[in-house]
């Protein structure tokens, strides 16, 4: 993430800085970096209106109808670069399935990445764990608030390593829901 600082009345050319990592006490510098990238993505938005760009911080997915070839991923990484945002060549992902934002995505289908759930629940902290796993893919596998609320009761509870005891309705929830999973 680079960004200019002008100076007091064109004194001295602008000083030009450059961000390895955003500073995370900055309240606006996700928003910030949001906006670098669509920035610096504007004008292959433009020379391609056929490709569907996504964006999120600095994961970028690029979708069309044909493959991408070696010029237009060239074109790609030449005008980030000449943003100053530097494309890894191992981040590229060139075939399926590609990887963003914890989705897996395939010729067929989107799935979460993740779709193995910690069932051996012993403490607060692991159902804490299981709940964000299935709040994460709860819409793609069909998971309910029903079936969720018998789980849901077992957050009570102020101590991360407080012992919890599954019911026989919140283990045959839980048995519902890892078999919506497969």
């Amino acid at each position: 993430f680079a960004f200019s600082i002008p100076v007091t009345n064109k004194a001295a050319p602008s000083e030009r800085y450059e961000w390895v990592v955003l500073p995370q006490g900055m309240r606006n510098s996700p928003t910030l970096c949001q906006l670098y990238v669509a920035w610096a993505l504007a004008p292959l938005r433009e020379q391609w209106p056929n490709t569907i760009i996504y964006h999120y911080m600095d994961d970028i997915l690029c979708c069309q109808q044909e493959a991408f070839n070696d010029d237009s991923l060239t074109q790609l990484s030449s005008v980030l670069a000449s943003k100053g945002l530097v494309v890894a060549p191992e981040k590229v992902q060139r075939s399926a399935p590609w990887k963003y934002l914890g989705w897996r995505i395939s010729d067929t289908k989107i799935q979460p990445q993740k779709l193995e759930l910690a069932t051996n629940l012993r403490t607060l902290t692991g159902v804490q764990t299981l709940l964000g796993d299935i709040l994460w893919v709860r819409n793609c596998a069909g998971i309910s608030n029903v079936d969720v609320a018998p789980l849901t009761l077992l957050l009570r509870g102020s101590h991360p390593s407080t012992a919890v005891t599954l019911s026989q309705t919140q283990q045959t929830a839980l048995q519902h829901i890892v078999q919506k999973l497969q």
